[in-house]
């Protein structure tokens, strides 16, 4: 096997993790999102989520970017 070869079989290994990661990531967000809509459901708060965006976009990107920032430094933290 070649230099080249193996670089490039390390590569398609990372892509395929870095995918995969992204994948699960993308997974626990969705099922993260349909469990807080339930909740909000079962506790009788009507929230539409998309409508309080259009409504207030600027609120919404302050909010997660502040999600955001609380989970990077989770993260940092346990790692």
């Amino acid at each position: 096997m070649t230099f080249e070869d193996t670089a490039n079989s390390s590569v398609r290994s990372a892509m395929d993790q870095g995918r995969q990661a992204a994948d699960k990531a993308s997974q626990a967000v969705k099922d993260g999102y349909e469990t807080a809509q339930q909740y909000v459901k079962d506790k009788g708060i009507d929230l539409d989520l998309r409508e309080f965006v259009r409504r207030e976009p600027w609120l919404a990107i302050a909010a997660a970017f502040a999600v955001g920032y609380v989970a990077a430094q989770i993260v940092r933290r346990v790692s």
